[in-house]
């Protein structure tokens, strides 16, 4: 390619005495000169699309400002031999030894030294840059996304939220430079979801200055440990004890073992061995004997012990402390959506294309019609290819509020709505991820029960994701707590002005029957879409309000018993108020679209989104007259009418997914594959008969 401005090396053509090529060396050797640095563009270019990597308009959008970091990540993952190697015949060691090789290989990166740095400084879109990081070396292997963030955001991101600089110093240089490596020791056999009861124990010895780390009893053992089998270091949660007195979980540093992978006196670690799935991952059990370690091993962000055994803290109440510890992890728990959706990006990009290039049936004496165009086929995948693109943009609509909070040094405690929102995410993205990868599944076929297709194995190692890092019935009930505490507010104004209010709403919701909005709406626009969303949300806040009120207040029930006897409608309104989010941030991602096509392509995944939603519920809606029997048809037909619709438009989504064809790596997916030659399908678009290797 010849850009104006220069003459390239042989070409005629000499200015002011120096030569054509003299001129040309001169500018190569200036690194900030424009042609230097277009030259760079170009050659990265070059190289991006010969991994399958876009660098449309789409693909920069559904990327966000981070785009070119994550393309670069991209590159190195797909250029790595490393990660090249899809095996399905290694054993139990080989799996995990493969998998620290990766860690260990990404953590060296520059782009991850220099995350890790900004985020012990707190810079701007730290938080952000780990979350996109996760999500490509999630889409690169689960087991890698899994397990970075384990040692990385997990372990080392207690260290960094609930630590000081010395405890920074002391164990994240040395994670950085691969000297040791982390664990995170929260759960225990008798409490995962509640952690404020977990039984370990953190005594403090005045005498010695050290505390005594000890599981007392079997429901006291950590499980689930991931790295526990190669970890040194293991940031330990356990019930602090000074001078008789129990002052609730804190995090402390436990050494397990050396480098030389020699188990320290007092612990003990049991493998959990195989498991569905992220077998790549080392699960363990850790069992502490009266473990001595030094006092400047407890992670002292919101409470320290003086020599003398004084306990102090600027969070007097003990629960207020706990929960400004777990609020500060909140982080990791962000990261778990952003590693759904790598998962769910991959599945719908193998499904998807295997759906555009496989053909069965079709009318008689003609050939046979893509299985894409088969109703039952884009009935299931185009409403979870819409879901993908919600939760693209809501994910990082979350991630933009968590990062402008840690990077304020604002207490994540106090912001209880991004919790909530947090909380509700994690467990909608990590089901829809399991019901996307399902169907993938099935549309697929026999090939995509085959390994070598990638499905199968997607599956396996997100299943976990509904469970760790909160349980996702446990999730929806924070959710819930938040929109009762919002509810609650309301009656601080004064009992006559809420009262008002909810006579007002009371009386708006009763007059939004079918009747009144299908005569002032069209059915099926994004602004009935988004009412009908609100609606069931609203209404379904108020009940629970009242039938609690009722329970508690007029019949005297216990408050435990009164939560548990409306579990299944808390759950109801926790996945109403996250749908009704997730419709409103996609659409607000629509509007700011700069370039008209993908703004228009967009939209209509939108509304997709938002009828899909409203089908899935259509039930709630007819029992409560916001539909009618014929405009729930109409909803159904529109939902049809619109998976037809889009099914075209896929392929350009998936490009913009950009995800590197070494990545993708199912034959089905158009990627040959040696070892699978029977699988290959030629890419959509290529036509013609199936591809031999």
């Amino acid at each position: 390619r010849v850009a104006s401005g220069y003459i390239p090396p042989g070409s005629r053509g000499v200015r002011a005495g120096l030569g054509a090529e003299q001129r040309w060396y001169n500018m190569r050797g200036n690194l900030n000169h424009p042609l230097h640095q277009q030259e760079e563009e170009e050659e990265e270019e070059a190289v991006h699309g010969s991994l399958g990597i876009s660098d449309s308009s789409l693909a920069r959008y559904l990327d966000g400002q981070h785009w070119r970091l994550k393309n670069q990540l991209r590159r190195q993952t797909a250029q790595s031999q490393l990660f090249r190697q899809h095996r399905y015949d290694l054993n139990l060691d080989e799996m995990r030894n493969l998998i620290s090789e990766r860690v260990k290989y990404i953590i060296k990166l520059p782009m991850v030294q220099r995350q890790l740095d900004e985020q012990v400084e707190k810079k701007k879109h730290c938080i952000n840059k780990s979350l996109v990081i996760g999500e490509v070396l999630s889409t690169a292997d689960l087991a890698t996304g899994v397990k970075m963030g384990v040692v990385c955001w997990l372990f080392g991101g207690a260290i960094i939220n609930l630590g000081s600089q010395i405890h920074i110093e002391k164990w994240l240089q040395p994670l950085k430079d691969l000297k040791l490596t982390g664990m995170f020791a929260m759960t225990e056999r008798g409490h995962g979801s509640n952690v404020r009861g977990i039984q370990t124990r953190a005594t403090y010895d005045p005498a010695s200055q050290e505390f005594i780390i000890h599981t007392p009893c079997e429901d006291a053992e950590k499980m689930y440990i991931g790295n526990a089998m190669k970890g040194t270091d293991a940031a330990v949660f356990a019930q602090l004890i000074v001078n008789g007195e129990l002052l609730g979980p804190h995090c402390f540093i436990v050494p397990i073992r050396d480098q030389e992978g020699n188990m320290y006196p007092g612990v003990t670690v049991i493998d959990m061995m195989h498991k569905e799935g992220l077998n790549g991952v080392d699960n363990g059990i850790l069992i502490f004997d009266n473990i001595r370690i030094p006092k400047e091993n407890l992670l002292n962000r919101f409470g320290s012990v003086s020599e003398d055994g004084v306990y102090q803290s600027a969070i007097k109440d003990r629960g207020a402390r706990f929960n400004a510890m777990l609020a500060a992890l909140t982080p990791s728990r962000i990261a778990l959506i952003f590693q759904a959706l790598g998962a769910m990006k991959l599945g719908l990009t193998i499904a998807i294309r295997y759906s555009h290039s496989r053909r069965q049936f079709g009318p008689k004496d003609k050939e046979e019609v893509k299985i894409m165009d088969h109703q039952t086929q884009y009935l299931r995948l185009m409403p979870h290819l819409a879901a993908s693109l919600a939760l693209t943009f809501t994910s990082r609509y979350a991630g933009e509020i968590l990062d402008e909070d840690m990077c304020q040094g604002r207490n994540l405690v106090h912001n209880r709505s991004l919790q909530a929102l947090v909380a509700g995410l994690k467990a909608y993205s990590t089901w829809e991820n399991l019901a996307c990868l399902q169907d993938c599944r099935e549309c697929t076929g026999g090939m995509g029960y085959m390994m070598e297709n990638r499905i199968p194995g997607l599956k396996c190692d997100s299943d976990v994701f509904v469970t760790f890092e909160g349980d996702n019935v446990v999730m929806l009930q924070v959710v819930v707590r938040e929109l009762l505490a919002q509810y609650a507010r309301q009656y601080e104004e004064g009992p006559m002005v809420a009262l008002l209010k909810h006579w007002s709403a009371a009386a708006t919701d009763s007059l939004r029957t079918s009747v009144l909005a299908f005569n002032t709406e069209t059915v099926g626009s994004l602004s009935f879409l988004l009412k009908a969303l609100n609606y069931r949300e609203r209404v379904l806040q108020r009940s629970l309000a009242a039938r609690l009120y009722s329970k508690v207040m007029k019949n005297k029930e216990d408050p435990f018993s009164s939560w548990n006897s409306c579990l299944h409608h808390v759950t109801c309104l926790a996945l109403a108020h996250i749908h009704r989010v997730t419709l409103e941030q996609f659409w607000k991602a629509v509007e700011g679209c700069p370039v008209p096509n993908d703004q228009a392509l967009l939209k209509k995944f939108c509304l997709l989104h938002g009828t899909s939603l409203l089908y899935q519920e259509r039930a709630w809606y007819l029992e409560h007259r916001y539909l009618t029997p014929a405009t729930s048809v109409q909803i159904r037909n529109q939902l049809t009418d619109m998976c037809c619709s889009v099914k075209e438009d896929s392929l350009a989504v998936l490009s913009a997914f950009n995800i590197p064809a070494a990545t993708v790596h199912a034959p089905i997916a158009g990627i040959p594959c040696p070892r699978a030659a029977w699988a290959f399908y030629p890419p959509p678009g290529q036509g013609g008969p199936r591809a031999k290797l």
